[in-house]
C-alpha cells in the first residue's frame, strides 16, 4: 500500500449513512457502537421522505446519546421548508451538544413539494434563507418563492423580521450539499457550504469550501489506496455505506490507518 505524503491534510472517516427504512433503535446504536469502535470520526443516518421515511435528524440527535463520536443526517431538502430545516439542525444540534452535521440532497425530478424543484432561484432562495436561519441573525426576505415572515392573515400581527430560536450549539453547523449541477455547487459554495459526490473511478474529492473538506460517499468495500488517490495533496471527508456491524468492522480495519498515517505499514490491517 502506498504511504501517504507527509504534508497531506487531514482525512475524515464517516459511518454511513444508514438507510432509517426498517432500521430500529437497537440496530442504529449496534452500528454507532461500532463506528466508535472501528475508529471512524462519525456515524450517519439517511432519510428518504419521498418514501415516507424522515426523521434524519432527530434520529441523529437520538444517536448522539449513545455514541461520544459525531453524527449526521443526510436530509432530502426540497421536502422542507428551508426555516424548519433550520429549526430542525438546530434542536439536532443543541440535543447532541454540537455534534450534528448535515448533508443536503435535493430532489429534482418533481419529488419537492414546491412547485418549481429544478429552478436554480428556488435552489438559491432555499439555501440563502436556510443559511440565513443558521446564522443567528434577524433577517427577512422576500423573494419569488419563499417569504420570511410569510405574512399569512392567520398569523396577524407578524413582526418585521424573524430569528431562529433556539440557535445551534455549534457556531457554524458543518453543511454540505450534494449538488446535481455546477450552478447549484456554486451556489453552495458562495453560502460556506460544503460539497459533497458520490465516488466515481478517477475522480477527484471535491475541492473543500473554507472550513469544510469535500465530502465523498463510498461503497462498503472502498479500497484506501483509490481514496488516497482521490483526495492527492487534499482533505477529505469520506462516508463508508456500511450497513452492518461487520462491515463497519472491516471498513475500519481497512481504512482507518491508511487514511490517517502517512506511511502506514502495509503489513497492518490485512484482513
Amino acid at each position: 500500500m502506498a504511504g501517504r505524503a507527509q504534508g497531506a491534510s487531514h482525512m475524515k472517516l464517516g459511518l454511513g449513512p444508514i438507510d432509517l427504512k426498517g432500521a430500529t433503535r437497537s440496530r442504529l446504536e449496534s452500528l454507532g457502537a461500532q463506528a466508535v469502535a472501528s475508529s471512524f470520526d462519525a456515524v450517519w443516518v439517511s432519510e428518504s421522505r419521498a418514501e415516507g421515511v424522515g426523521g434524519g435528524l432527530a434520529s441523529a440527535a437520538m444517536l448522539g446519546q449513545a455514541v461520544p463520536i459525531r453524527v449526521g443526517a443526510a436530509v432530502d431538502a426540497g421536502l422542507y421548508h428551508p426555516l424548519h430545516l433550520a429549526e430542525d439542525i438546530a434542536i439536532a444540534d443543541l440535543t447532541s451538544q454540537g455534534r450534528v452535521e448535515v448533508l443536503l440532497r435535493f430532489a429534482t425530478t418533481g419529488a419537492s413539494r414546491y412547485r418549481e424543484p429544478d429552478q436554480h432561484g428556488w435552489f438559491e432562495e432555499f439555501l440563502g434563507v436556510m443559511a440565513a436561519a443558521l446564522s443567528g441573525a434577524h433577517f427577512q426576505w422576500n423573494g419569488e418563492h419563499l417569504r420570511v415572515p410569510a405574512r399569512l392573515s392567520a398569523n396577524q400581527p407578524a413582526p418585521e423580521r424573524l430569528a431562529l430560536n433556539p440557535r445551534a450549539a455549534q457556531p457554524a453547523v458543518p453543511i454540505w450539499v450534494e449538488a446535481p449541477g455546477e450552478s447549484l455547487e456554486a451556489l453552495a459554495r458562495d453560502l460556506g457550504f460544503g460539497i459533497a459526490a458520490h465516488f466515481k473511478p478517477g475522480a477527484a474529492v471535491p475541492a473543500r469550501t473554507g472550513r469544510w473538506p469535500g465530502m465523498v460517499l463510498c461503497r462498503a468495500n472502498a479500497d484506501p489506496n483509490d481514496l488516497l488517490a482521490a483526495a492527492g495533496e487534499s482533505a477529505g471527508y469520506f462516508l463508508i455505506a456500511a450497513e452492518t456491524r461487520q462491515e463497519a468492522a472491516s471498513a475500519g480495519k481497512r481504512l482507518a490507518g491508511p487514511m490517517r498515517m502517512p506511511d502506514f505499514p502495509e503489513w497492518i490491517g490485512h484482513e
